[in-house]
């Protein structure tokens, strides 16, 4: 206030400072007491209870409760401005109302700012310890979901140190705090601090319980904090610490049934979570019938029968691999998110539809994982869009409720002019106040330079974001042209061939008809192969294993995938077989048409890259490639070896030739995608398939392994 008075001297008083300053020079040295005692009267008047007031008054406390209860928090905020324009100033309680407000309306960025507030106010009574520690505890938590990790302590470490200070230790706000710590640090890898500081929140919880006696509030607020770090060690997939979490949830459920007052419909709502993630919890412990049994019993409450309760079962349905059953959840995620108001962001593309992508590409449903993928694609420029405008829309919120500040405190300023100008004395503090509205100047300034610098990084994150976008659109654009192309050839020459043998009257000799005949066949098992391995690309992101259920010898393995590739009949190369003694008699447990077909990929691989490319129209065979297939046992193992002297590939690109789509020489036919196919069959076979970096490189040929258990 005492700056906002100076501010207001200094503007009222700017046109005749020249005539006022020579006039107080005379006059300085015969007030210099007065001016000892018209600071004192400044301090006196800035700090006294009248001039600010930093508690909700009690109507107005009554009237945030009813809105509260409501969930009108459009009213809430309303009714904070009448307080403002009644000329009351932000304290703890109102800055904390602000915050939650604009948080439950989604408008986080206020909510951080309003809570951040809250802290910069000094504690004087109970009511304002209980208010900062609770706008500590939402602004760590959002701060943590914001991924602003040492953000996070920064906020948490002051509080605790201020809260211990005040005696303020014994409340759930208190221990969030060292909850929302051991999850920065599980975030950054510190599972031991993490751990401390769990057992602290618990420990805080467990003697709260005590001093209540036991009652619903205190074990309901226990509840709700072990839910949280049961939810980040699950989504950390800290499977062991987050089943010993669980059983600890369970404990406390069980007291707090035993209460009275206990709402049966909190009881239901946590009986659901729980066995919920004691199934997330025992599958990833690989518990799966166990898991299966804890999610059925999460079935038979009503909270898994509502529309939330489906969207949190999805996470184990997903982890559980039990597609059809998650694609199922998902049909209601529009009506889920227009019902709690999820905006179009980054975020809920991430967490909402891509898992509904994953479930429905899991259950097989093509259409609907397209579709979904689609609306994926479409949504991304426009969820930049909507970032940006939204980000822009809640600067010009809290600037516009900066300069109702601003006005409530010169409002106030003008109230302490008018007490102040009946003394002469205040005039000497002119000089005094220009020189501390100079330095206010400079801060301001900082300030402004600081919201410039984050307004600056933001843009850069949405840059970034808006070219991934870009590539996605790229790539999607490009494998639909290769497909195209893939597709158009073979057509091409199917439908010029059909209009030879059709034409009447065209004689053809047996040679011609016979090539005729090999051409047709070869494109439409061009085309074939094409849409198999479309339609095998629907698995390539499955984690579920293949079984293996065949008994065969490793060399009929051999065999089939080199008839399959059509490699030994190449004429443009010499392929050689090489099997070691143990491998020519191994019997290998496994499938056998994911076996073969990975192999015949990686040969099919071998093949078109030993000859020269398509579109250079290089087809005279000069000098003869080489293919060779060895096979070997190792270590309970059975390798598949394929070396070739075809262009090779870079050191690099060793990991990214097995993405999806992806082509390092595009003058080469393929859709980018055999790799890919053939590494995710080896995997859920329980074997792997890599380059050997060690051989060859960019123009000097390659080396597959392909590793399968025996």
């Amino acid at each position: 206030m005492f700056w906002n008075f100076c501010t207001f001297v200094a503007n009222d008083q700017r046109n005749n400072s020249e005539k006022m300053r020579t006039h107080f020079n005379h006059l300085i040295h015969l007030y210099i007491t007065g001016l000892i005692v018209a600071c004192s009267s400044i301090f006196v008047c800035s700090c006294s209870p009248d001039s600010k007031n930093t508690e909700l008054k009690p109507h107005t406390d009554s009237l945030i409760k009813t809105a509260y209860d409501a969930r009108d928090y459009h009213q809430m905020l309303t009714i904070l401005d009448q307080q403002e324009d009644s000329g009351s100033v932000e304290g703890i309680q109102s800055s904390y109302w602000r915050g939650y407000a604009y948080s439950r309306l989604q408008m986080n960025r206020q909510a951080e700012t309003y809570w951040k507030k809250a802290l910069t106010f000094n504690i004087s009574t109970d009511e304002d310890a209980k208010f900062y520690g609770m706008a500590a505890s939402r602004l760590s938590t959002l701060l943590l979901l914001k991924g602003d990790y040492e953000g996070t302590i920064n906020v948490c470490i002051p509080v605790l140190a201020t809260l211990k200070e005040k005696g303020y230790t014994m409340n759930p706000d208190y221990a969030c705090l060292h909850a929302s710590i051991g999850g920065c640090q599980l975030h950054l890898g510190k599972e031991k601090e993490a751990e401390e500081n769990y057992e602290h929140a618990y420990e805080i919880y467990q003697d709260i319980i005590q001093t209540e006696n036991g009652s619903s509030e205190s074990y309901s607020n226990a509840i709700i904090g072990i839910i949280t770090i049961t939810d980040n060690l699950l989504h950390l997939e800290y499977y062991s610490e987050a089943f010993i979490w669980t059983e600890r949830f369970a404990e406390l459920l069980d007291q707090y049934k035993k209460q009275n007052d206990a709402k049966p419909f909190f009881i239901d709502k946590q009986s659901a979570r729980l066995y919920l993630y004691r199934a997330c919890a025992l599958e990833g412990l690989g518990r799966k019938a166990e898991a299966a049994l804890a999610y059925h019993a999460a079935l038979k409450t009503q909270y898994a029968k509502t529309g939330d309760g489906k969207m949190e079962a999805t996470n184990y349905l997903i982890a559980a691999h039990r597609w059809s059953e998650a694609a199922d959840n998902f049909q209601i995620l529009d009506g889920q998110m227009s019902l709690h108001g999820f905006k179009p962001n980054l975020d809920n593309i991430k967490n909402q539809l891509v898992p509904k992508f994953r479930a429905n590409l899991g259950a097989h449903r093509t259409d609907s994982a397209l579709a979904v993928a689609d609306y994926i694609c479409t949504a991304l420029d426009s969820a930049i869009i909507w970032q940006k405008n939204d980000d822009a829309a809640e600067l010009s919120i809290i600037y516009d409720t900066q300069q109702k500040e601003m006005q409530i405190a010169q409002q106030q300023s003008d109230i302490n002019r008018q007490r102040l100008l009946t003394s002469i004395v205040v005039f000497t503090l002119v000089i005094v106040f220009l020189t501390v509205y100079s330095v206010n100047r400079r801060r301001s300034a900082i300030r402004l330079q600081k919201a410039y610098d984050k307004l600056a990084e933001s843009n850069a994150q949405l840059t970034i974001a808006n070219a991934r976008a870009e590539e996605s659109s790229k790539m999607k654009t490009n494998f639909i042209q290769q497909v195209s192309h893939e597709i158009r050839t073979p057509l091409n020459i199917l439908s010029g061939f059909t209009q030879v043998i059709t034409t009447p009257n065209m004689e053809l000799d047996d040679a011609t008809r016979a090539d005729i005949n090999k051409q047709i066949i070869d494109n439409t098992n061009r085309i074939t192969g094409l849409v198999n391995k479309m339609l095998e690309l629907s698995d390539v992101n499955s984690r579920a294993t293949i079984e293996r259920t065949d008994e065969v010898p490793a060399v009929q393995i051999a065999a089939e995938a080199i008839e399959a590739s059509g490699v030994a009949s190449a004429p443009h190369l010499d392929f050689d077989l090489q099997l070691t003694t143990e491998a020519e008699s191994q019997m290998v447990r496994t499938h056998l048409s994911s076996a073969t077909r990975a192999l015949s990929l990686l040969l099919d691989n071998a093949r078109k890259f030993t000859r020269g490319a398509e579109a250079t129209g290089d087809v005279q065979i000069t000098t003869k490639q080489t293919v060779h297939l060895c096979l070997s046992v190792s270590n309970d193992s059975i390798f598949f070896t394929i070396e070739d002297s075809g262009i090779g590939i870079a050191e690099k690109d060793a990991e990214r030739i097995f993405e999806e789509f992806v082509q390092l020489n595009e003058y080469y036919d393929g859709t980018g995608i055999g790799l890919t196919v053939a590494r995710s069959l080896a995997r859920r076979l329980g074997g792997d398939i890599t380059l050997d970096t060690t051989y060859g490189g960019l123009g000097k040929g390659a080396r597959f392994v392909m590793q399968l258990p025996l």
